[in-house]
């Protein structure tokens, strides 16, 4: 099939991220806004070759199926790409695109509606032969919930059977049936809101597990192959902090085992696309499968670090009905790269969304840096979307490397305006667990980050701040130099001649 033009059915960074790829395969690319008179708070809407207003505010456009439809007609595009979230896992809308002649860049909507069903998804895995956390395989109501709780002892999971995104999830510790009842009935509420279901299951919750997830990528013809794993222990709120790739944790042998599962699981599948078999592993080193996202993740960038490769350019050549060229054996990584997620949010107040107008920023650059971020001049932030504005990613020779590469990166980085999580990310990169690789999905809490975070006396804060207004003052100094020197204003530069020589050695570092 050939795909000339596709629509972006989503915003933010990741649309920016699809947008800069399709431009380098020679696609053109169309781009969705909310209303009209925003656009300029929209990257997206200047970097793709046209964009439509969905004319709703906030999210509800990027959710309105038959809009989009409608949008992509009008611009007469071959193809949608959803990114993550918003309709990226959603069978119907994949159906729905199929059924006007437009092809939906992820899995085909059957496989979207069987793994999208967590107890479904796990009945597949069984039946290959994946180890599962123990808990029955189907949705309970409330009276069985407690019998089950007992049964499982504590402690355990309710969980969502539609959910996502670290949504309608519930941890409970102890054997109280009011206690049980009420969060069962709380989840219910949640997952009818978020996800429009009410079925909910319970499993048992493993303490201090870390969180692996295998990359998959299926040709739709039941040729499979994985590019290794990601870590992805560092989470706040079961959503996702800090990624790498490799795990500190997987030897070769384990990897390989873990690895094979997943090929299997998505060709029997016949999957296409791509998509990430998520696991948690004890510290025994024992593995239980969790779920399938079937879809393009947040933390892909870490994996295309690693392997050399553009994995939105895989996903439009497996929607192309392109044979790909690829060999397992000879899919190998090298190096180490890390993701951290840099949101809009207060983290010493429960992590709560910040909203504003960003006043001023500054990215860090240089060898092995990579940005992927939605921001610009004068950019808003909106109290409707997801709070990640910036993924700052990481690639060095070895794990070591890498962190002392982070490190220097957020010693560069710079954004006014509204709280982040930078500082919580520089506390993290402190931490002597962390350094050597010991992580778990509940760190944060483990390693009282947030009490560390807090501690920060106020007179250190003034000094971090003062460092990189200074910082900042000498890259616009240095950017000025430079256009200065290429329209030959050498003569005329007020300057003198040990702070020429100082920023031209920056310069040229």
């Amino acid at each position: 099939m050939e795909i000339k033009k596709i629509l972006i059915a989503n915003r933010g960074e990741i649309a920016v991220r699809i947008i800069r790829t399709c431009k380098e395969m020679g696609i053109k690319t169309v781009a969705l806004c909310p209303k009209k008179g925003n656009e300029d708070q929209f990257l997206e809407t200047r970097l793709a070759d046209e964009f439509y207003y969905l004319d709703q505010e906030g999210i509800l456009g990027y959710l309105d199926q038959r809009k989009i439809i409608e949008i992509a007609k009008r611009a007469r595009v071959d193809a949608i790409h959803p990114g993550y979230g918003f309709l990226a896992e959603n069978g119907g809308f994949a159906d729905l695109c199929q059924e006007n002649g437009i092809k939906f860049i992820g899995p085909r909507g059957e496989t979207l509606k069987k793994v999208g069903n967590k107890i479904e998804a796990k009945k597949i895995a069984y039946k290959i032969g994946f180890p599962l956390l123990k808990g029955p395989q189907r949705a309970v109501d409330e009276k069985k919930c407690f019998k089950m709780a007992k049964k499982i002892g504590p402690p355990f999971l309710l969980k969502a059977v539609d959910g996502g995104g670290g949504i309608g999830i519930a941890e409970i510790h102890r054997i109280k049936k009011g206690e049980i009842i009420e969060t069962f009935r709380k989840l219910k509420r949640v997952t009818e809101s978020a996800f429009n279901s009410r079925k909910i299951f319970i499993e048992k919750l493993l303490l201090k597990p870390r969180h692996i997830e295998f990359q998959i990528l299926g040709d739709g013809r039941g040729k499979v192959w994985h590019f290794g794993e990601r870590e992805c222990s560092i989470q706040r709120r079961h959503q996702k902090l800090i990624e790498e790739a490799p795990s500190p944790l997987l030897e070769k042998k384990l990897r390989k085992k873990m690895g094979k599962l997943a090929i299997k699981l998505g060709e029997y599948l016949k999957y296409e696309s791509l998509g990430t078999v998520e696991f948690l592993v004890d510290q025994n080193k024992n593995f239980y499968f969790i779920e399938v996202n079937p879809r393009l993740q947040v933390e892909h960038p870490v994996t295309e670090q690693i392997f050399g490769i553009d994995l939105v350019e895989q996903q439009i050549r497996v929607a192309r009905g392109e044979k790909l060229n690829l060999k397992q054996k000879r899919i190998k990584f090298q190096g180490w790269a890390m993701e951290f997620r840099i949101c809009a949010e207060e983290a010493t107040k429960n992590f709560q969304p910040a909203t504003g107008k960003i006043t001023n920023f500054l990215f860090p650059a240089g060898k092995g840096i990579e940005i992927h971020s939605l921001l610009q001049p004068g950019q808003k932030i909106f109290p409707y979307f997801d709070s990640l504005i910036l993924k700052l990613v990481v690639f060095g020779k070895d794990r070591k490397s890498c962190i002392q590469r982070v490190k220097r990166a957020f010693d560069e980085i710079l954004i006014e305006g509204i709280p982040t999580l930078i500082p919580l990310h520089r506390v993290i990169l402190e931490n002597k667990n962390f350094i050597e690789g010991n992580l778990c999905t509940s760190f944060i809490e483990e390693e009282r980050i947030l009490e560390k975070l807090q501690e920060i006396k106020p007179k250190e804060k003034v000094k971090m701040k003062k460092e990189v207004l200074e910082k900042k003052e000498m890259a616009s100094l240095i950017a000025n130099l430079y256009q200065k020197l290429k329209k030959g204003e050498k003569k005329t530069l007020k300057i003198s001649k040990w702070k020429l020589a100082e920023r031209m050695e920056i310069l040229e570092e």
